[in-house]
């Protein structure tokens, strides 16, 4: 994912799927819209998930399990070598820190790009049946 493109850029990607969405013969736009509404994610929700849960529990909501289970590790480990001292553990957690700032500040965008991406794949899938 982009997180710097321009929002605009994925304003004007969503309206060119509406269009092509559009254009299709009514027995695949509608199987394009029930497959669509099973799998999309609401932006509100992994925004929030984002601002009020530590570990990565972001991921989970959009299937990402093998980045949850690696953030959540390090933050474990971060945590745990704060406690017993060890200095290493707070670059780690500065890592984590870096990583999650841009993450927490474009949830929004992240969410509507995993959205279009799902969104294009299940068009070009109903298009090819």
């Amino acid at each position: 994912m982009r997180l710097f493109e321009p929002i605009e850029q994925l304003e004007k990607n969503e309206e060119l799927l509406r269009n092509q969405v559009t254009s299709l013969p009514g027995a695949q736009k509608k199987e394009f819209y029930k497959r669509q509404s099973r799998k999309l994610k609401d932006p509100d929700t992994y925004a929030t998930l984002n601002w009020f849960f530590l570990g990565g529990f972001h991921h989970c909501y959009l299937g990402k399990y093998g980045l949850f289970t690696l953030e959540l590790s390090l933050l474990t480990i971060s945590i745990i070598g704060l406690i017993l001292g060890h200095s290493s553990a707070v670059i780690i957690l500065a890592l984590l820190v870096c990583y999650e700032l841009p993450q927490l500040f474009f949830s929004q965008k992240i969410a509507r790009q995993h959205n279009y991406k799902l969104s294009c794949e299940i068009f070009n899938d109903v298009r090819r049946t």
